[in-house]
């Protein structure tokens, strides 16, 4: 006996029969990605003090890129900020939310976030220095090439 299926309602395509709500029809793939940006968009108002479509207009001006390495990446960016103004906000008196709301830079793929960033400690010294490295290495003075 063949599967009954239906369109769903959101993405058109026909589906078999595991509609989320019986006046829906909403197929499970759609439901699950109303999930998803549901819980995104808690998780940003929570942590960050901002909604999904600011998050989505950051992103749109990146270009859909990390503001730092400029790649592109499937699925989210983490949204950066700066620790040490958050700090200096709430030390004013400011919301703790509010402070890291304010204390946003960008939004930045996983490895320019959580390992180079942070291995710089922020120093914009460090950075300068790696720059400098990469252009004039030490080791073409010395070993020549």
């Amino acid at each position: 006996m063949p599967v009954k299926r239906k369109p769903c309602i959101r993405c058109g395509k026909n589906r078999a029969l595991k509609f989320y709500t019986a006046r829906g029809n909403v197929c499970s793939t759609c439901r699950r990605g109303t999930a998803r940006r549901a819980a995104r968009s808690t998780h940003l108002q929570q942590t960050y003090g901002i909604e999904l479509a600011h998050y989505n207009a950051l992103l749109e001006y990146q270009n859909h890129a990390c503001a730092i390495c400029l790649g592109k990446r499937s699925g989210s960016y983490d949204v950066d900020h700066d620790h040490k103004k958050e700090k200096a906000l709430i030390a004013d008196g400011a919301d703790p939310l509010t402070a890291r709301r304010d204390s946003i830079r960008g939004l930045l793929c996983r490895r320019c976030n959580r390992r180079l960033l942070p291995a710089t400690l922020d120093d914009l010294r460090i950075m300068q220095g790696a720059i400098d490295y990469l252009l004039n290495p030490p080791a073409r003075h010395v070993l020549g090439g």
